[in-house]
């Protein structure tokens, strides 16, 4: 019976999305992939709401799982 995967790490950082208006669909900034601790990028979303008051903007979840598992032995021939 094969062994079940085993997650070995999950992160959470965070990461702001805008868009114009609501008939635009939602960007990240360009530029670069940006994300935080939760902190940080509630930060940031209070600078970008600021800085742009007649945009929407959002703070999305970024969750990142790794599992390992065996790989069969019939597969490693």
């Amino acid at each position: 019976m094969p062994e079940q995967p085993v997650i070995v790490a999950e992160s959470v950082s965070y990461f702001i999305q805008s868009r114009p208006a609501p008939s635009q669909p939602w960007q990240e900034a360009s530029g670069g992939v940006w994300s935080w601790d939760r902190a940080t990028a509630l930060g940031r979303l209070a600078d970008r709401r600021e800085r742009q008051p007649n945009w929407e903007h959002r703070l999305m979840r970024r969750i990142t799982t790794v599992t390992e598992q065996p790989e069969p032995e019939e597969t490693q021939r």
